[in-house]
């Protein structure tokens, strides 16, 4: 950059968010390298050559709050001779080096700076090799192929969708126009865990951070802002996992997405709700098609049970019944936060289940698996309308949990608790 150039691209706020950008173009508000960098450091650095000509700005917190005034600090090019990375523009015709100074905020939040700063840098990591893999990867053309290094490592973009395994379906690319622009949408359905290669297992387990799960995977400009929701369309389910849907927007399209300053979040826009709901739908589908040729359930008693069994071929494993009326009232009434938090907390459950433990207590007979005695009848009781009063705080569907009691685990042993509950709270 000229000097001109630098002093601008410094300055906050330097382009409006409503100005006509290049359709390339990945900036919006003219704010995210400074408020990125100061959001990390109490100083940050350009420096940056252009014609032979080196110049160098800096904003510096310490030196605003010592002279009371928000000013850009300018530098001459022997000014910076000592600064780390100066000694790469030595080698190129044109170039900029970001510098950090002063990490307050991590010194402050560790005892231990270097792990902290280097357990820092990991995550950076992997969170660009994901954000920015599609350019990484060449996934967009030649021209638009770029390299980034950490430490002179070039790193590699993370394929979300697991492109080059022959087991990911891909679905029918579709388009839908607004404001004349265009959004691109594209499903994937992913392979289960058995079709990985042990390369893909290994890179899922190291990257657990980022977690790649079901749900929408915007791109702005090629470049990754959010994933891993649905916005609401609909719930996060175990079917449904393997479900990704890639959509692509242009920058023109920022004010209906609401895309944040920080370019990390964006909202589902009301008038393309319902073409991607039904987008969305088969692709959940064709993710359950794969589950349910994997394993199948081995009670078809027509009771609503707690716990499934699952027949995977010669196996057999225990999941929690996500479809109990008490855990969908429960997930109607939380926001997709929750949501996804309970979740994780009832996968813990299925995975922590002591099985071995059981199995033990069982074969010596320590555990009283005599099913009904008049104590396990009112404690029924007191669970199911315990269960009534709590759906009735949340305006859950009480009706839905009392006529499907009597097909309802526990309370389907208990046809007197089933006829109590409706005598007393059949009309809420």
């Amino acid at each position: 950059m000229t000097l001109l150039d630098l002093e601008k691209a410094m300055r906050y706020g330097s382009q409006s968010s409503t100005e006509k950008r290049s359709k390339k173009d990945l900036g919006r508000f003219g704010l995210g390298m400074k408020m990125a960098s100061l959001s990390q450091c109490r100083r940050v650095t350009v420096i940056s050559k252009k014609n032979s000509q080196i110049y160098a700005a800096a904003w510096d917190l310490d030196y605003i709050t010592s002279t009371q005034n928000w000013s850009l600090q300018l530098y001459s090019e022997n000014e910076v001779e000592q600064y780390p990375g100066i000694e790469y523009l030595h080698h190129v015709n044109s170039g900029t080096v970001v510098v950090w100074q002063h990490f307050d905020r991590l010194k402050k939040e560790s005892d231990n700076f270097s792990r902290a700063f280097n357990d820092r840098i990991v995550l950076t990591k992997k969170h660009v090799s994901l954000v920015f893999h599609r350019y990484l990867n060449g996934d967009i053309g030649v021209r638009n192929y770029i390299k980034i290094y950490f430490n002179g490592d070039e790193i590699h973009g993370i394929d979300p969708f697991l492109t080059d395994n022959p087991a990911t379906q891909p679905l029918s690319e579709q388009q839908i126009r607004i404001d004349n622009e265009i959004i691109t949408v594209k499903p994937y359905v992913l392979p289960l865990v058995s079709k990985l290669t042990a390369k893909e297992r290994k890179a899922r387990a190291e990257n657990s951070e980022l977690r790649l799960k079901q749900g929408f995977y915007i791109y702005r400009n090629k470049r990754l802002i959010v994933w891993g929701t649905w916005f609401r369309l609909i719930k996060q389910n175990e079917l449904g996992k393997l479900a990704m849907v890639r959509v692509d927007i242009p920058n023109t399209l920022d004010s209906i997405w609401e895309i944040d300053i920080r370019k990390s979040k964006a909202n589902l826009p009301y008038m393309i709700k319902k073409n991607l709901a039904n987008i969305v739908l088969r692709s959940v589908e064709k993710s359950e098609k794969v589950y349910r040729y994997r394993g199948r359930k081995v009670k078809d008693d027509n009771i609503i049970h707690t716990w499934d069994v699952i027949q995977n071929r010669e196996k057999y494993e225990y999941k929690i019944n996500r479809n109990m009326p008490i855990l969908k009232n429960l997930e109607e009434s939380m926001d997709e936060d929750q949501i996804n938090l309970l979740e994780s907390y009832l996968n813990l459950v299925e995975e922590t289940f002591p099985f071995g433990d059981v199995y033990c207590r069982v074969a010596q007979n320590e555990m009283n698996l005599e099913k009904r005695n008049n104590n396990d009848e009112e404690e029924a009781f007191q669970l199911a309308e315990n269960t009534v009063q709590q759906l009735m705080k949340i305006h859950g569907n009480v009706k839905e949990f009392i006529e499907s009691m009597k097909i309802m685990e526990p309370f389907s042993n208990y046809p007197d608790v089933v006829t109590r509950i409706k005598e007393e709270y059949g009309n809420e």
